[in-house]
């Protein structure tokens, strides 16, 4: 559980109780949820299939996150900051929580779709776009880093934005060696604090976010990202990650695109069956309803991504993202085996499944213990969605990519 600032839990030293507090920053509040919020919109991780999820659409799309909706808002949020020059501190933070509600209420009185805080306007949203929008910022190149390499904070930005609205030059540079925090960007539109706003980039906009993306590198390389070569195209992205378009433009990363569709087949058949064993064993063991809904499921996704599951190198998946850890190693490798199995026989699962679910500790369904039994009555009473492969993030890349293509005319 992430405990919030502030919280108070118990601290034991030896054998003396004592009161102590936990504190986390919002950034590492905001990562958790992130996190929690990935893995509810399609990438489920019981077993640990996130990982390889993750590291294949940061080294493909770097900055990227499944939080993402367009591509304007990465220029919304420091034209916020840009308007509150002169405010650090809770000020500062209220003032910018207020711009961000009133911005999404304006874009849905305007029809927008994709609007961050929509749903829950007047209130306003917890990840909004300055939390949402903050990595990819400082990842594209948009929001200067710290002299240390480290990314600035959205406190710092405020402070430093302070510091550098000071006195200028004639070249309206700042006198006092303070940077912005944001490199210099596209004017605001003449509607940008009242009237009609859209999420549709203007040509300007466009050509310098284009520009960004277009200098990504792959994580730790000095290769270009995908997402580089494809932002690079000016052209409509395929709707499949693995189209010709894509392929078109991958030079090295082919063959790791290769290998990323195949663990994304090998991880949905891997998340059915995760599913038929729960289902199994609420039948078997717990005594409850009898149902068949995942392993049918299952059935239909080897039928159909078993061939390519099948056809994983692990060892090239793990120079393309990294050594995986153990526990999911061991799955990867099993499951691929499994997956071209005659019997397709679940129990042969069961024991590598348990261990990799081991990691979460109480809230383990697989396991026989009184916990497992009682995460496995409140799994069977809800209705689950059916495991699908993993996505890398391809929707909102896909829209980021259009974004840039269908521009205001």
């Amino acid at each position: 559980m992430v405990m919030a600032k502030n919280s108070r839990r118990k601290v034991v030293t030896g054998t003396e109780p004592a009161l102590g507090w936990t504190f986390l920053s919002r950034d590492a509040l905001a990562k958790a949820k992130a996190q929690m919020d990935e893995e509810s919109m399609g990438v489920r991780d019981e077993i640990g299939f996130l990982t390889i999820h993750q590291r294949y659409a940061d080294r493909f799309f770097p900055g990227t996150s499944v939080l993402h909706t367009r591509a304007r808002y990465a220029l919304f949020v420091p034209w916020h900051f840009g308007d509150l020059t002169g405010l650090t501190g809770p000020a500062a933070q209220r003032a910018l929580q207020e711009r961000e509600r009133i911005l999404a209420g304006r874009l849905r009185d305007a029809g927008e779709a994709q609007v961050i805080g929509s749903r829950i306007f007047p209130k306003p949203s917890s990840q909004p776009p300055s939390t949402v929008y903050w990595n990819a910022l400082a990842t594209w190149g948009i929001l200067r880093p710290r002299p240390d390499g480290r990314t600035v904070s959205r406190a710092q930005a405020h402070r430093l934005l302070k510091a550098a609205g000071g006195a200028t030059d004639d070249d309206d540079q700042p006198l006092l060696g303070y940077e912005p925090p944001f490199v210099r960007l596209p004017d605001q539109p003449k509607n940008w604090l009242k009237g009609e706003i859209s999420l549709q980039l203007e040509p300007l906009e466009a050509e310098f976010l284009r520009d960004r993306l277009s200098q990504l590198r792959r994580p730790g390389s000095h290769e270009l990202s995908l997402l580089a070569q494809l932002a690079r195209t000016q052209t409509a992205p395929s709707d499949s990650l693995w189209g010709e378009e894509t392929y078109a433009v991958a030079g090295s990363d082919a063959h790791p695109l290769d290998r990323a569709r195949q663990a994304a087949s090998l991880a949905g058949i891997g998340r059915a069956i995760y599913d038929a064993l729960l289902e199994r064993i609420v039948e078997d063991e717990d005594n409850g309803q009898s149902m068949r809904r995942h392993r049918v499921h299952l059935a239909q996704m080897v039928e159909t991504h078993g061939s390519e599951a099948a056809s994983l190198d692990l060892a090239g998946l793990e120079q393309d993202i990294g050594a995986l850890p153990p526990k999911l190693h061991a799955v990867v490798a099993a499951t691929r085996v499994w997956a071209t199995s005659s019997g397709h026989d679940l129990d042969e699962l069961l024991d590598i499944y348990v261990a990799a679910e081991a990691r979460k500790g109480p809230r383990a369904r697989l396991a026989q213990t009184p916990n497992g039994r009682t995460r496995r009555r409140e799994w069977a009473t809800d209705e689950h969605g059916l495991a699908g492969p993993l996505h890398y993030r391809w929707d909102q890349v896909h829209t980021l990519l259009t974004d840039l293509v269908e521009v205001a005319r």
